[in-house]
């Protein structure tokens, strides 16, 4: 088995974490290289989950697997925490953020979907992005003004208990627009981020 970051392949008489980890698509050195997010975070109320913190190793493994189209990486972001996300979220509904309808087309493929469908949970896409931007470019303060931009399908039907999930959240704009086209009365919501920036919410 070679790993699908480095192309290292996994030696039989390898150290004990590469046996145990030996199904990872990451060998031990490249796995090694992504952090635990540990902290707790709220967007308007709502606690945030995040497994990983954004960090060199993971950001170029979302380069080369959502902007340079290596589908083959969609179950690396998940892998090592599949079984607790499944069993944390067993019973709700993944709402996955909308992309630029610009940037899909281009991809020829749904980032979040690939990336989320090792957990085996129902999705749906029930937001839309007004504008084709892109956010690595843009400042804080253009990031924020993004959730004006997020709205919710005509006739959209969401089920009671739903997570919303996308790859990164760094100012929350994305979230936070999802969040205020939603009846908090009405359903139950939670959030995950597979990663997230090591810095306050504003």
């Amino acid at each position: 088995m070679r790993c699908l970051m480095c192309g290292r392949k996994y030696r039989s008489d390898g150290s004990l974490a590469e046996i145990l980890l030996r199904e990872d698509p990451l060998c031990e050195k490249c796995r090694g290289q992504w952090q635990r997010n540990h902290s707790i975070r709220r967007l308007d109320g709502i606690r945030v989950d995040s497994t990983w913190i954004y960090n060199d190793a993971y950001a170029e493994a979302l380069l080369q697997f959502k902007e340079l189209g290596d589908e083959a990486l969609q179950d690396i972001f998940l892998y090592p925490v599949v079984k607790q996300l499944k069993r944390r979220y067993a019973g709700w509904t993944l709402v996955l953020m909308p992309s630029s309808a610009h940037k899909e087309s281009v991809r020829g493929f749904s980032h979040l979907k690939e990336m989320f469908s090792c957990l085996g949970l129902p999705m749906i896409r029930p937001f839309i992005k007004l504008a084709d931007t892109d956010q690595k470019k843009m400042n804080a303060v253009s990031r924020q003004e993004m959730e004006h931009l997020i709205v919710l399908k005509d006739n959209a039907v969401l089920p009671r208990k739903i997570v919303l999930a996308d790859d990164v959240i760094t100012t929350g704009s994305t979230l936070r627009g999802a969040l205020h086209c939603l009846d908090r009365k009405k359903h139950r919501i939670r959030i995950y981020a597979c990663a997230s920036v090591p810095r306050p919410l504003p």
